[in-house]
């Protein structure tokens, strides 16, 4: 288990939350992503809506990549 979070990463995680995804602001930290969402959360912290839309796209291409590089190998599968 983490030790508690110090003054100084509690002001790098109020600094970044806006601007930085969770799994960014963890590498930094050195945290869980789970730890960081929980903390940003009890400090009443928001990401800003820019970061939100960018977080938004982010998901969709991880969720879709896979899925188009599945169709063009089933696609030039058939082909053959």
């Amino acid at each position: 288990m983490r030790p508690r979070w110090t003054k100084e990463e509690v002001a790098l995680l109020k600094r970044l939350y806006r601007t930085h995804s969770n799994s960014e602001i963890a590498g930094i930290l050195g945290r869980k992503v789970s730890s960081v969402v929980f903390k940003g959360h009890r400090l009443g912290l928001a990401k800003g809506a820019r970061r939100l839309r960018d977080m938004g796209r982010e998901n969709i291409r991880k969720r879709w990549e896979p899925v188009k590089r599945r169709s063009a190998k089933k696609a030039r599968a058939s082909k053959k």
